[in-house]
C-alpha cells in the first residue's frame, strides 16, 4: 500500500462533501484558516498537526480510520438509523481490521508532511 498526500487530500475532500460541509464551515469549527483546509485537500502540503486536527474533528461524529487505506468508502446509514445498525457494525469491523495498516501509513504520511514545504 502506497498512499500519497494527494490521495489523503482527495479523500478528505470527498468526506467533507459527503457530510455536506463547506471548507469554510470546517475551518471555522476547527479555528483554522480556510486556505489551510484547501491546501490539505489539494495535497499541496500542510502540517501533521492540521491533519491530526481534522481527523480528530471528523472522528468526533464519524469513523475516519479507513481514510488512510487504499480502498476508501463512506458508509452512511439512512436518516434516523441508530448508531448500532448493521451497516455501522460492518464498517467498524472493517476499520478494526485495517488498524496496523493505517498505523504504517501514518508513519509514511508524517514523512511526506515533514518533507513538504509549508
Amino acid at each position: 500500500m502506497n498512499i500519497t498526500l494527494s490521495d489523503i487530500g482527495g479523500k478528505l475532500n470527498t468526506f467533507r462533501k459527503t457530510l455536506g460541509l463547506s471548507q469554510k464551515e470546517v475551518s471555522v469549527a476547527m479555528g483554522v484558516h480556510q486556505t489551510q483546509i484547501s491546501k490539505l485537500e489539494k495535497g499541496e502540503g500542510s502540517s501533521i498537526e492540521l491533519l491530526l486536527q481534522i481527523l480528530n474533528y471528523y472522528s468526533s461524529n464519524y469513523q475516519v480510520k479507513y481514510i488512510l487505506a487504499d480502498t476508501f468508502e463512506i458508509v452512511m446509514g439512512a436518516a434516523g438509523e441508530s448508531l448500532t445498525s448493521p451497516y455501522n457494525s460492518i464498517a467498524v469491523e472493517r476499520l478494526s481490521l485495517l488498524g496496523e495498516e493505517v498505523n504504517a501509513q501514518l508513519v509514511e504520511v508524517k514523512k511526506l508532511l515533514s518533507s513538504s514545504p509549508s
